[in-house]
């Protein structure tokens, strides 16, 4: 699956607990975007962020320890 391109500057989340129902995220491995989509719940006690994926709406679990988590500005 090829992911679009988001042309503003997304910003790193090193802690879960700074992310809302709703934003808009990436899980990137390396640097390259493995899932983009919204969250719908995290456990920032355990490292955990669910989102469900743009285009197709399947749900992900994302773990800190696997991903980095970038918030994607919203684009109008």
């Amino acid at each position: 699956m090829t992911l679009p391109t988001i042309t503003a500057t997304p910003t790193r989340i090193r802690n879960l607990g700074a992310l809302r129902r709703g934003d808009a995220v990436e899980a990137r491995i390396e640097n390259d975007v493995q899932y983009r989509g919204r969250v719908v719940r995290t456990a920032p006690g355990v490292g955990l962020v669910w989102i469900r994926e743009d285009g197709g709406g399947d749900r992900r679990t994302v773990s800190q320890s696997d991903y980095s988590i970038w918030r994607v500005p919203e684009v109008a």
